[in-house]
């Protein structure tokens, strides 16, 4: 049976050792965190919230046997989602709604890429709920109208040059209720970012 000695020379690191691991890594991070564009992954999220919201509010419409309804803000950059459990187009009493901001950086705004087929104004749904643009999923599936939604940065809507591909769009279908997603590249939209 052999017995292990504990060895003697073992050492770890010495804090110089470290000290040059941390200020390369601090170099590193200094180089490449100006190249990183943040606020196109707001954008993108801000993008995937959205839609991602409005595909569960249509699960939800489904699944409850009740109208959901996204409405808009435009101008708080912001989506409400109502619980409409009697499907009547309002919410009452006991019904319950919830709020969300887009992210930082991100608007409702088209900026300077072309419009879609759906129109050129940031939110284009022409049914109203409460003063605000909405879309209406049915317990069905299906939505209200068909139409969408631009989202841009604030730097794009200003007019900041390089920043033409910052506009996303959604568009919802309405005989299914989908939500499909476009990004502009400078040049033409693309389905999906």
């Amino acid at each position: 049976m052999h017995r292990f000695a504990p060895a003697d020379n073992r050492r770890g690191f010495t804090l110089t050792e470290l000290v040059v691991v941390v200020t390369i890594i601090g170099a590193t991070a200094a180089i490449a965190l100006p190249k990183i564009d943040f606020a196109k992954y707001q954008i993108d999220g801000a993008m995937r919230a959205v839609g991602t919201t409005l595909m569960a509010a249509q699960r939800e419409a489904m699944s409850k046997q009740h109208d959901m309804i996204v409405q808009f803000d435009v101008p708080n950059n912001a989506i409400i989602i109502l619980y409409d459990r009697n499907s009547n187009g309002v919410l009452d009493a006991g019904e319950r709604q919830k709020g969300e901001a887009l992210d930082e950086n991100a608007v409702f705004a088209r900026a300077n890429a072309p419009a879609r087929a759906f129109g050129g104004a940031p939110v284009n749904f022409t049914h109203v709920v409460a003063g605000l643009p909405a879309v209406t999923f049915h317990a069905n599936g299906s939505a209200s109208e068909e139409s969408g939604l631009y989202i841009s940065s604030s730097r794009a809507v200003a007019g900041q040059a390089g920043h033409e591909n910052d506009t996303r769009a959604v568009e919802v279908i309405r005989a299914t209720g989908r939500a499909e997603w476009y990004s502009y590249n400078g040049s033409r939209w693309r389905r999906g970012f």
